[in-house]
């Protein structure tokens, strides 16, 4: 295997308003456009870098949010997180498109170059700003992309029920591959999912298994932010997806691995630094004293080997 891929390419603006409207994204600095079929060339005049892109073969995406639930149990109201990423890995290569309310573009953008999915995002004329900066952000960290590193092996066999394990696997931070047969690579090989089980009660069951001290990442203090782990030799990279509205203070991560240094990159934030830097015991752990959106921590100078 290479050491690295080719760079990630970025998400696009999925723009179906007419060409009169070009100002508001020359505005926001946009020059490359996704459009339907048929409306390339007149984008294409006005010197945008117009692709048709047709919605109706893409895989829908969800758009990236928290929905706050009522917990039966105990009358509080607890957090669920729409995102995108285990639809990222159940099926690598598909273009997808999101159709996404104002104030989350920016997010879905984030969501997709974390993952190196090929998205398309319709965003309302009044996030485009907010989509233009996020965009800038990611051509700033982009680099070329590192494997993505999980210790969960799963045979997906296309269900539904499978879909929501993976769902919940992810909304867990379990790191996860679907794979086509069992590998020894793996801390934990997953082959189906029994018949009428509760799909949050296998996903628990399934961090038991693997324990939390094998986990390759944990999050501690929010359960709204979602994270993407890619690796190679002495190099990770850490994705931290924030889907709640409000910033995350004092957000303190673990990494599996010994690294000598870690550098931070948050959307919004320039200047952030990492705090509470230690590596102990085998695994690496940092604080990021405020996470907006989106940010990444490239960690480098592994003294020993990722399990």
């Amino acid at each position: 295997m290479p050491l690295a891929f080719l760079a990630v390419v970025l998400p696009a603006l999925f723009w179906d308003r007419p060409p009169e409207t070009g100002d508001t994204l020359r505005k926001a600095g946009i020059e490359r456009i996704a459009v339907p079929a048929g409306q390339e060339q007149a984008w294409r005049k006005l010197g945008f870098a117009a692709t048709a892109f047709d919605r109706a073969r893409a895989v829908q995406a969800v758009a990236p949010r928290v929905e706050y639930q009522m917990d039966v149990a105990s009358a509080t109201r607890v957090p669920w997180v729409d995102a995108n990423g285990w639809r990222f890995e159940r099926e690598p290569g598909r273009a997808f498109f999101y159709d996404v309310p104002a104030g989350s573009a920016a997010l879905a953008a984030a969501e997709a170059f974390a993952y190196g999915a090929a998205a398309a995002i319709r965003a309302a004329p009044e996030d485009v700003a907010a989509f233009a900066g996020m965009l800038k952000f990611l051509r700033e960290i982009d680099q070329p992309r590192l494997p993505a590193r999980a210790n969960i092996g799963v045979m997906d066999d296309g269900s539904g029920t499978m879909g929501e394990v993976l769902n919940l696997m992810a909304r867990h931070n379990l790191l996860f591959q679907a794979i086509k047969a069992g590998d020894d690579k793996y801390d934990l090989n997953i082959r189906k999912v029994p018949v009428g089980v509760n799909p949050y009660e296998f996903a628990m069951q399934v961090r038991r298994d693997l324990t939390d001290e094998k986990r390759l990442v944990r999050i501690f203090g929010s359960n709204v932010v979602l994270v993407r782990l890619t690796g190679e030799g002495s190099r990770a990279r850490v994705h931290l997806l924030n889907y709640g509205r409000a910033p995350v203070k004092g957000l303190r991560v673990r990494v599996l691995g010994s690294y000598a240094q870690g550098k931070l990159a948050a959307f919004g934030l320039p200047g952030e630094a990492l705090e509470d830097y230690t590596v102990q015991d085998g695994a690496t752990e940092f604080t990021i004293p405020e996470l907006g959106a989106y940010a990444v921590v490239d960690l480098v100078g592994q003294r020993h080997a990722l399990p």
